[in-house]
Formats: structure tokens, sequence, C-alpha cells
């Protein structure tokens, strides 16, 4: 008997209220915990990512991760003042996690002409890249003072953070030293006045924000069978750290990407205008959309390396997909309501409750993790 009475659409209005209940709750508590769970962890990459910035550039701060430097007494070190002109960035490779740079350095030192042997300009090394070529412009000793100007193009090493990719932020290290003199034999220091940032330094979708000179000491955890350093001790040298942090310009390549995945999600949404017993439009618009949406985070392959980080692009596709799936779900609770309960209203006010949710919580998990991810 009840089975004939739920045939005939006579819930009563008890069972539509739980319906309604079930479903809003369900809805609401999955957009709640994608905007608030997944926009929590944007602004936390964000903080992260500037502290290591921020302690990378500090004279006075351990780097993240890596040796702690050795204090070492720099009285009767040979001070070596070194400048930058860094002139432009041919390349950057976040996905080959590499990028190239051509710039100018220049070193003033004292010393008397005739004890002249090495140039502090002859062992410089690049901290993870190498030196492609090297030609000297300009070189003038007067007596005891030394100046050297050099051309240097190099290709630099470096483990892109992609977690807000494609609203990203990089800071680009340029870091040398002397690969023959400890810092207690040599101590660079910095050109501050004379040093620069060329205009042609530019990257395509880049703006850059500022950038910072400094020398810091770099311990490495060997003396490297050096006979003249005590064994087992670490070895210390002078490094110039030249760093510019680049972010992204605007929100372009950001809605270049991700517009097709926009319009599959919103042609998903079609299917609640749709009779749920015409399966073949209601289901096929979502299991299109769905196509769609996977072919599209392909696409962010193409453009971050392969690491176990999900980027913020990762994100955005997964927020699409779920969605889509949650209208294929949505539409199969509407035909349920529909055909087998008969509750025709019921079923037409589920679509309409559905889609007014899906509608705001999916731009409100978007919206969330563009501002999580730039503010």
């Amino acid at each position: 008997m009840s089975g004939t009475l739920v045939k005939q659409g006579l819930l009563n209005n008890t069972q539509e209220r739980q319906w309604f209940r079930r479903g809003t709750t369900i809805l609401i508590i999955f957009f709640v915990i994608c905007t608030f769970g997944l926009a929590w962890s944007q602004r936390s990459a964000k903080i992260s990512e500037r502290q290591e910035m921020k302690l990378l550039m500090d004279p006075a701060a351990s780097d993240p991760g890596l040796t702690l430097p050795e204090q070492v007494d720099t009285q009767l070190a040979n001070k070596v003042s070194i400048g930058i002109y860094l002139e432009r960035i041919p390349r950057l490779l976040i996905k080959e996690t590499s990028w190239s740079v051509v710039f100018d350095v220049w070193l003033r030192w004292q010393a008397p002409l005739d004890s002249l042997a090495d140039s502090p300009a002859d062992h410089l090394v690049i901290m993870d890249g190498e030196i492609v070529s090297k030609e000297k412009i300009a070189e003038h000793h007067v007596e005891d003072q030394h100046y050297e100007r050099y051309r240097i193009s190099a290709n630099v090493t470096k483990a892109f953070s992609i977690k807000r990719f494609p609203l990203d932020e990089h800071m680009l290290l340029l870091a040398l030293e002397n690969g023959e003199s400890v810092r207690g034999k040599l101590v660079f220091v910095p050109d501050q006045q004379n040093s620069n940032v060329s205009s042609r330094a530019s990257l395509p979708g880049y703006r850059l924000s500022n950038w910072q000179f400094i020398e810091k000491p770099h311990s490495y955890k060997t003396t490297r069978g050096d006979p003249r350093l005590v064994p087992g001790s670490k070895s210390t040298f002078s490094q110039i750290r030249f760093g510019l942090t680049f972010e992204r310009h605007g929100c372009g390549l950001y809605w270049k990407m991700f517009q097709a995945l926009y319009i599959a999600v919103a042609i998903s949404f079609l299917a609640c205008f749709i009779k749920p017993t015409d399966v073949d439009p209601r289901f096929g618009l979502g299991v299109g959309a769905l196509f769609a949406a996977v072919a599209n985070s392909y696409l962010v392959g193409s453009f971050v390396p392969d690491t176990g980080e999900p980027a913020l692009a990762d994100v955005v596709n997964l927020i699409g997909i779920l969605t889509i799936l949650v209208t294929l779900i949505e539409s199969t609770f509407s035909l349920y309501l529909f055909d087998i309960c008969g509750e025709q209203a019921l079923s037409k006010r589920l679509d309409r409750m559905s889609f007014q949710v899906m509608l705001g919580g999916f731009l409100l998990a978007n919206l969330a993790l563009v501002i999580a991810a730039i503010a």
C-alpha cells in the first residue's frame, strides 16, 4: 500500500523537508569545505613562500633547510667591492626548472701592483648553475687600485614553487662566490650605489616588484680536502646574492587557462532545466562537460613540472570536475524523485535549489581561491 502511495506522489511534507534538508546540507558542506579549506591552503602557501624569500635575502638569517653558516673572523680578509647590472633574462622555463641571465659584474679592490697575480674574478662560480660565457669588457689598474668589468651569460637551475600557479610569484636568485678563497681571506662588499636592473630584464606575463643585493656567508659541510683547512670543519665563503622578485601581472593567463573549464561547468548546470526523464540530454551535458574539464587538466600539466604538489591550477580544475560530478549526482536523485517516487513538483524544486547552491558555491570557491593567492 505504501509503495503505491509513493508512486502516486503522496510523499508527506515531513519527507519533503527531509529531502531538501539533506540535499541542501550536503551541497553547502561540499562547497564550504572546498572554499575555506583550499583558500586557506593557498594563503598559507603565499605566506610560506614570502617568508622563505625573506630568509634567503637576510644576511643575518640562516637559509631554510641548508647548512648553518659558520662565523668567521674577516678582519684580515681582503675586501673586494662588487657590483651587478642585470641586462636581460632571455629565458625562464618553469616546467624545465631553469632560467638564463645576462649581466655585467665589476670588481674593485686594493693590492700592490707587483703582487697582483689572480683577479678575484678568475675564480667566480655561480651557485645552482653554470657560466656559459665570461668576457672581460674593461680593466683599469693604477698603483694599488684595481678595477675589472665582465659580461657574463649563465644558466641557473631553480625549483620553482608552483603552488600558486598561474597567479605565482618567484624570486630569481643570482648567487656568486669566489671558489678559491674562503671568507677569512676574501669578503665581497656589494656596490649598492651603482648596481641596478635594466628595463630590458623583463619576463612576459610578470612584472618586477623589487630587487635586493646582499653579501652573506655560505658554509659547506666539507673542506673538500683542502689541506689549509682543519679536517672535519666547514668551509665558508663570501657569497653575493642578487635577488629579483617577479610577480604575475594581472589574471590574463588565469582566464586563458580556465575559460574552457568555466564554460564546461556552466553547460553542466543547464541540466537542472531539462526534464529528468529526458535522460540523453540531461546526463549528456554533464558527461560532455566532464570530458572537457579533464582535457583542461592535461593543458595545465603542460605548464608545470611533474612534482607531487598540486598547483592552484590543479585545484581549480579539481573543483570544476567535482562540481560537474555533483550535477550528475543531482540529476540521478532528481530522476529518482520524478520517475520512481512520482514527485514531479519535488523534483523540480530540487533542481531549482541545486542550481542556485551549485552556481553560488562554485563562484564563491573560485573567487576565494583567487583572492587568497594574490591578496
